[in-house]
């Protein structure tokens, strides 16, 4: 069970630098700037928030990276990636109310 986890936690990780890198780019090429500082302010928050914890849920999983600042900033991405999800269905139930 604790390697589907770990390579679900590894999955989403990826998914999130590559969405992270497209609307970033997609942003700047387009000059919406709102949306890129939008997403790096959200990656910036959850890295201090985890660096100043030190939280490392791949630590929690028992796979220790090599360096270990290392699970604590992939768990910073982790979390801003939720944050998105977040915002998302927020904005969903406020269009629901209007």
């Amino acid at each position: 069970m604790t390697v589907i986890v770990i390579f679900l936690m590894l999955a989403l990780i990826v998914e999130a630098f590559i969405e992270y890198a497209k609307s970033i780019g997609e942003g700047v090429s387009k000059g919406e700037w709102k949306t890129a500082v939008t997403q790096l302010c959200s990656i910036a928050v959850a890295l201090v928030l985890c660096f100043a914890t030190g939280l490392d849920v791949f630590a929690f999983v028992g796979l220790e990276f090599a360096w270990p600042w290392l699970g604590v900033a992939l768990t910073g991405v982790f979390i801003s990636r939720g944050s998105n999800y977040a915002s998302d269905f927020v904005k969903r139930l406020q269009n629901v109310k209007k």
